[in-house]
């Protein structure tokens, strides 16, 4: 018989013949950075062999592809198929056959086989399509980062799966609460952020398309915890809160859903709720929903794959590995502009992260032991200095302040042994200045921001001259949402008319329109605000039909809140009450209406009339009337923007 397969590349199995009586090792769930152009598959030994005598590459006899066995191996549950878009490996494929795992590659042509090269990391299987990366040197994956302090990644990855997911956590719990890890993170709590996110959700689930370093698959409530499972590697940004009702938000950048679970609800017995939804396209958002909100961590497991979102006083010791992990070394390195700090254990790492405004805590949850003097040693004359080691009844927080750090990140090594901290140190001198330009600011009415409790802020960036011509329309209500009704007439449905009126005059007159809904939809407060946010319009306006129990009253009446909304709304409302005729003029309000204390850009609510009076809910009705406030709105909006140029 023709011999259809080539040697290309053997490790000879020259210690253990029987192999295929034994399992050796155990091949977890391989990890993809296409960025990187790696596949690393970690891998648990249950033997002092070296894994490289027992694995085996051959080659097609057409070149096309190639197929790397593993003898005396198992596997945990996997993403058996891999579809990559880009690069000279188009397929992966991972299965068990008898006592081998199977692994093919096919390739873009014959000439890729050249570039792929199969190697050992510290006992570990890395599939490169470049030079294998040195162990501990440049290649760790991001875990953490601050927002805005880390690289977003457009790849494409297709995955596939024959409805396989990873082991789900033994629910058994041997009933051993982590009070001390519980106790810990009570006094860290959680930093009240800023949202910086995009609102368009395009559909890029649809085929399970990765552009990204994570694809998140599935999500299980096991015993009282959220837990997230994917493939890829996992980074979490930096939480913040929402109050009423209380959420976390937990952005994962560089991440796709799997599209069943997007927006799905998952609640807990206690009534804690966590949803998970495409936010844009390559962030997925994690909301937790619960009056204990502040508390929730997210635990990595040591694969970087799975997420434990909980509240810490429902982490039980069932829920951590079943072996224990020591420090062997610490090591300061200065690169560039950065600090970093790096950790290496003698076996793989679980961890949690909590961050608050001033100090960043690391729950290192399966460490048992490590050198104090050696943690001192290596800190000692560093920015890291004032970094503590805590230990635990199971497990070590270490501790650091962020007084004089910014854009903070964590990186964990493809086989979990090596932890890595990395900041950039403040510049005294260019934070006095920032501090000296935004008072300087804050004298101009028309780049003020007021910082009121439970507010948005940040930088203004309206004030731009680009933004000028920017504004942003909220059409109050929508889908489900109705507003106020009379007569089987909607308010959503008026307030989409008139403000579809208003695009279209603002649009002619040379001006940049967004709509924060545009047919009729649900849309969020909190989704309209962050909408704002992200575009920084020069102004919003929200659009609103007033009602009351009463008949009697009738006008129009407009709202703001924060200090630098007062000019837009005496603009806006002069106008309108001129363009329309026979009506009242009820004047203007300072009201804590949602979109508008949560919008730092200068923003009002227009009443645009009462659909519970029946002349002017008649009147609410005809494209006249439409058409009338929508000219007064524009011509006020107008007169606004040309007087801040």
């Amino acid at each position: 018989m023709k011999k259809l397969l080539v040697l290309f590349f053997m490790f000879l199995v020259s210690f253990f013949n029987s192999a295929n009586a034994e399992v050796l090792y155990r091949i977890k769930p391989a990890q993809f950075d296409i960025s990187g152009s790696v596949i690393f598959l970690p891998v648990k030994t249950t033997s002092s062999v070296n894994i490289s005598n027992n694995i085996k590459v051959v080659k097609s006899e057409d070149g096309l592809s190639a197929e790397i066995t593993i003898t005396g191996a198992s596997m945990d549950p996997q993403h058996e198929d891999v579809f990559f878009s880009s690069g000279n490996i188009k397929e992966f494929q991972i299965h068990k056959v008898g006592e081998d795992i199977k692994i093919n590659l096919f390739l873009k042509d014959k000439s890729s086989f050249n570039s792929i090269k199969v190697g050992n990391i510290n006992n570990n299987i890395i599939i490169s399509q470049q030079a294998i990366p040195p162990y501990n040197m440049n290649y760790y994956v991001n875990t953490y980062r601050d927002k805005d302090s880390g690289k977003d990644y457009l790849e494409d990855l297709s995955l596939t799966t024959r409805n396989i997911t990873k082991q789900a956590i033994d629910s058994k719990t041997d009933g051993k609460v982590l009070n001390e890890i519980n106790s810990a993170f009570s006094d860290s709590n959680a930093k009240t952020g800023e949202i910086y996110s995009n609102y368009v959700i395009t559909d890029i689930s649809k085929g399970n398309t990765l552009r990204s370093k994570y694809y998140l698959s599935d999500i299980k409530m096991v015993d009282s915890l959220f837990k997230i499972d994917g493939v890829g590697t996992v980074c979490v940004q930096e939480p913040f809160i929402l109050e009423n009702p209380q959420r976390i938000v937990f952005d994962l950048p560089n991440t796709i859903i799997n599209s069943t679970i997007h927006n799905k609800e998952y609640k807990l017995s206690n009534g804690d709720v966590l949803k998970a939804a495409q936010f844009n396209k390559n962030t997925v958002r994690v909301v937790v929903t619960s009056k204990q909100a502040k508390q929730y961590i997210p635990v990595y497991s040591a694969d970087n794959q799975t997420l434990l979102v909980t509240n810490p006083k429902f982490l039980l010791t069932s829920h951590l590995p079943d072996y224990k992990a020591n420090i062997v070394k610490f090591n300061y390195q200065k690169a560039d502009n950065l600090n970093n700090f790096l950790m290496e254990f003698d076996k793989p790492i679980v961890y949690a992260i909590k961050r608050n405004t001033n100090e960043m805590y690391i729950y290192f949850l399966n460490a048992e032991k490590y050198s104090d003097a050696n943690f001192h040693s290596a800190v000692k004359s560093t920015p890291y200095s004032d970094m503590s080691i805590h230990l635990l009844s199971t497990g070590m927080r270490l501790k650091f302040s962020l007084q004089n750090k910014e854009s903070v990140n964590t990186y964990l090594s493809p086989d979990g042994k090596v932890f890595k901290i990395s900041t950039e140190q403040k510049k005294v001198t260019e934070e006095k200045n920032k501090k000296q330009k935004d008072k300087d600011k804050d004298k101009d009415k028309t780049t003020e921001i007021a910082k009121q409790e439970g507010t948005i802020t940040r930088a203004s960036k309206y004030n731009d001259q680009t933004n000028h011509n920017v504004v942003v329309i909220d059409a109050g209500h929508g889908g489900s949402d109705c507003g106020a009704i009379r007569d089987n007439l909607y308010e959503k449905n008026i307030n989409l008319d008139v403000c579809n009126k208003l695009r279209l005059i603002l649009k002619n007159r040379g001006y940049r329109v967004y709509m924060t809904r545009t047919d009729d939809t649900y849309v969020s407060l909190e989704d309209r605000t962050i909408f704002t946010e992200d575009i920084y319009p020069a102004v919003f306006v929200s659009v609103h039909v007033n009602s009351c129990n009463a008949e009697t009253p009738k006008g129009i009446e407009t709202h703001y809140y924060h200090e630098n909304s007062i000019d837009l709304a005496d603009c806006v409302h002069k106008k309108l009450i001129s363009k329309v005729s026979g009506t009242t003029d009820r004047g203007l309000f300072k009201s804590r209406f949602y979109v508008i204390n949560h919008t730092s850009v200068p923003a009002i609510l227009v009443e645009i009339g009462f659909i519970s009076n029946p002349s002017e809910r008649a009147e609410l009705t005809t494209s006249r009337r439409q058409q009338l406030t929508a000219e007064g709105i524009a011509e006020g909006i107008i007169e606004y923007l040309k007087s801040i140029k």
